[in-house]
């Protein structure tokens, strides 16, 4: 059996994900496991240049911990409020938010699927 260890730090296995507002890429991910029993519940590292990243309200649950960099983070209409590292968001299902991401950004995140 083989013990699967991450550095968060590490710059592989990205691939493409969201871009910043007005541009055609930013940030990537990589995903660090799928449960593929129960709900599919998604552990991942998102990386993510400075820019404007909208989220409108999804079907899904997201937890993260902020590892590297800084950013303006603010969910519906609350006013933004600075985030860096340590700090650890949850946004519920189908509540829109938005990172203005300031500076080299890292965050690990579990994501869950609420349909």
């Amino acid at each position: 059996m083989t013990m699967p260890i991450f550095n968060i730090s590490d710059d592989v296995d990205l691939v493409p994900a969201m871009p910043a507002q007005g541009r055609d890429g930013g940030s990537y991910r990589r995903q660090i496991w799928q449960d593929q029993i129960e709900n599919g519940t998604i552990v991942a590292v998102w990386k993510a240049e400075p820019g404007i990243y909208n989220y409108p309200g999804r079907d899904l649950e997201e937890t993260f911990v902020v590892i590297e960099g800084e950013a303006m983070y603010s969910q519906a209409e609350a006013e933004p409020v600075k985030i860096g590292p340590g700090s650890i968001i949850s946004i519920a299902k189908g509540v829109p938010s938005r990172l203005q991401i300031l500076s080299p950004f890292r965050k690990l995140a579990t994501i869950v699927p609420k349909p």
